[in-house]
């Protein structure tokens, strides 16, 4: 559907395409609104989220990439397609407006320009020979890459460019001289072409092919094998065809001026000239859905004699959008409790439920003093962890009218004054802390990148000691012990956790939330306590400068270092005690929506930490005592094709990071699934003291390298998964 002139678009959709117009004259249509077009998905009105005309000054800088085609071009044509691209690039004394590329194709390897230029002269060297082309590949002659066949070598060379383009922004024109490779035989998959056609749909590029050679061998009459496959039924050499390809990308074929140097230059009119949108794919749980897609005027346009060229079509894939796991059920705390009072298949039932109330720690604690079972007490541990968000049950609400307005401010201003005054005031101290995760099973080696993980039940996956020293509102690690042996993960989505923290800045958010022009705060309800009613405020903070920045390391981009950076809106709750303004409750919310940011890799980011006293060096003070947080991202996965390899977003995977409740009379029995914490005198402080922290995981890789994962920091605070 188009946008209509009062939409307001600024959330980019999964698919960017680019959209070429011309007049019944073939030159470039510049004028057309966002309100002109209509996106047909399979024949059905699609959204078109966002839209810049060619003019747009967010618009990336786009790029002109010529692949001199040693491969398939006799030494006659090769001679003529250097001199036609060498008089564009020597035009205006080799001052080119846009930047320019090339790649050249050779019977041993496949070679490309250091980087685009708009140096003409600089780039005529690279195609003379006279200046050096960095190698993407090269085959080796001692293997079955030495033997490969033109259209092995040809369909190698556009996924490496392909591959290499997606790491580039913006919209590139790739100008492909020749009359392609041959397509009577050969044994093209149809992986293959699902992976070559998303590839360029990814790198944004429309493939033009320019071939003025018709005699005496006329072009192939690719028209006939425009359909794009559907399965590997469909699979035929002639949809693998350069033309068949270039047409899919929305390019230009050009196979009767005769002009070489005109055909070359009407390309060159065109890279400015594209219309781009963004839209999002609909939900499929089919593997490689292809869909025909189409950009069309809208009724009722009076534009007549448009033509309109956009890719032609995409495969949809199930991992594009998050696919939650079949076959829950949802039950309330009060039914959870007779599940578990009943121990009837109770490790199954526990690992296919989800709770709509939160279980709280008593409660917790209560139930697992009657389950026996590690399997059954992790499965319990990681259902009352995904619970943190929710409301509590009806019983742990108290029927109780809000406080007057007057009262609410007092409340909060001893909260205030409870976090400037207080709590900085801890002792130093020496703890011993034990942390859990959770997480889904590895894929195995035969999983394809584009359906969902099959199995989504959390599984105790490591643990570990950690001695923590903190001494001046400030934690260190000093001596860390895993717990439990994992499973070897290899590749892109081998991971680890590192737990680091401190007392101070989550509370210290809080505080700069509360008191920021862009927090809000209201009055929620009033709590059932343990040691008495608790006061219950909600707080939201835009995406400013006092919001913690949530990053994630990396994007499946480049060397895998990039990362992706985002201040999303927090939200969230606190309880505190009335009478003194102690906080014994928090839980944040990143705000992320996967229908609003498909893009990202995040979609669901908490933490929560509650509060009890206790007794530090003679005094009380109130302490964390359980802390969890819970991540719902993209994995990543790495790939092989082409002679390249690459990384791609996979299925999405939740996530546990917890400290759960202290037990010491059980902890030592189960240590996999809780924590115990044990206490000894800093020598420096003179105080024996017994204080957990605040657990924040941080990215750690196995290899010691730069770690995998989102990261949230709260004033020194992170937040961390490794995917």
């Amino acid at each position: 559907m188009p946008l209509s002139a009062t939409d307001v678009v600024v959330h980019k959709g999964l698919f960017t395409i680019d959209v070429s117009v011309t007049n019944a004259a073939g030159n470039p249509v510049l004028d057309l609104a966002a309100w002109d077009l209509t996106l047909l998905d399979n024949g059905q009105p699609a959204k078109i989220r966002t839209f810049n005309d060619p003019m747009a000054a967010s618009n990336s800088q786009p790029e002109l990439i010529f692949v001199l085609d040693e491969v398939n071009l006799s030494a006659e044509q090769l001679t003529q397609t250097k001199r036609s691209i060498s008089h564009f690039l020597l035009r205006n004394n080799g001052h080119l407006e846009i930047p320019c590329f090339l790649y050249r194709l050779t019977g041993d390897g496949l070679y490309s320009s250091l980087r685009p230029s708009t140096d003409g002269a600089l780039l005529v060297k690279e195609l003379e020979g006279t200046r050096s082309l960095w190698t993407v590949w090269r085959a080796d002659l001692a293997s079955w890459e030495s033997g490969l066949t033109p259209t092995r070598l040809s369909l190698r060379a556009l996924g490496a460019i392909a591959i290499g383009q997606r790491d580039v922004p913006g919209h590139k024109v790739v100008v492909w001289i020749g009359p392609g490779w041959p397509v009577s035989g050969g044994d093209i998959s149809f992986d293959e072409a699902t992976e070559l056609s998303t590839r360029l749909r990814e790198a944004r590029i429309t493939l033009d092919n320019l071939n003025v050679w018709l005699s005496p061998v006329p072009s192939i009459n690719y028209r006939g094998s425009l359909d794009a496959p559907r399965s590997q039924k469909d699979m035929q050499p002639a949809k693998m065809a350069l033309q068949v390809i270039a047409t899919h990308t929305g390019g230009l074929v050009l196979d009767s001026s005769e002009d070489l140097d005109r055909d070359i230059e009407r390309c060159v009119e065109e890279v400015r000239s594209f219309y781009t949108l963004t839209f999002n794919p609909p939900h499929t749980d089919t593997m490689d859905e292809y869909h025909d897609l189409r950009v069309a005027l809208r009724v009722g346009v009076a534009r007549p004699a448009l033509a309109l060229r956009a890719p032609t079509g995409y495969y949809n894939e199930p991992v594009y959008f998050d696919n939650p796991r079949a076959g829950i059920e949802r039950v309330t705390v009060a039914q959870l409790e007779e599940l578990v009072h009943s121990r009837t298949d109770l490790a199954r039932k526990l690992a296919n439920l989800e709770l709509t109330e939160r279980l709280s720690t008593p409660r917790l604690d209560e139930l697992l003093k009657i389950i026996h079972g590690e399997r059954e007490r992790q499965a319990l541990t990681a259902d009352a962890d995904l619970s943190i968000a929710l409301a509590p049950p009806p019983d742990e609400i108290v029927n109780r009218p809000p406080p007057p307005l007057g009262e609410q401010r007092a409340i909060l201003l001893r909260t205030f004054d409870y976090l400037q005054n207080t709590s900085p005031k801890l002792p130093d101290f020496y703890a011993l802390r034990t942390t859990a995760r959770f997480e889904e099973p590895p894929e195995r080696d035969n999983e394809s990148w584009k359906m969902p993980q099959p199995d989504q039940i959390l599984h105790f996956a490591a643990g570990e000691h950690a001695t923590v020293l903190y001494r001046n509102g400030h934690e260190v690690i000093e001596k860390k012990q895993k717990i439990g042996k994992r499973p070897v993960v290899r590749g892109v989505r081998a991971r680890d956790l590192e737990s680091r923290g401190t007392f101070g800045p989550i509370l210290t958010f809080l505080l700069t939330a509360a008191a920021s022009s862009s927090g809000t705060l209201s009055w929620k309800r009033w709590d059932r306590g343990k040691d008495g009613d608790l006061a219950v405020f909600t707080f939201r903070v835009s995406g400013t400068n006092s919001v913690p920045e949530l990053t994630y390391c990396c994007l499946p981009e480049g060397n895998g270092t990039t990362l992706y950076r985002n201040r999303p809106d927090d939200y969230g709750e606190f309880a505190v005690n009335p009478e003194t303004g102690a906080i014994m409750r928090i839980a944040i919310n990143a705000d992320l929506d996967e229908e609003r940011g498909p893009d990202v890799p995040l979609i669901r980011s908490q933490i929560m930490v509650e509060y009890g006293p206790e007794e530090l060096g003679g005094k009380n003070y109130i302490c964390p005592q359980r802390s969890v947080e819970v991540s719902r991202g993209r994995t990543e996965r790495e790939l092989h094709e082409w002679g390249m390899v690459f990384s791609v977003y996979s299925y999405f995977e939740t996530m546990i990071n917890g400290i759960q409740p202290r037990r010491p009379s059980c902890a030592r029995l189960h240590g996999t699934y809780g924590h115990a914490r044990r206490w000894k005198r800093d020598p420096r402080s003179g105080i024996s003291s017994r204080r957990p922290s605040v657990h924040r995981p941080l990215p750690t890789a196995r290899d010691g390298s730069s770690g995998k994962g989102p990261t949230r920091d709260n004033a020194g605070a992170h937040q961390s998964v490794r995917p």
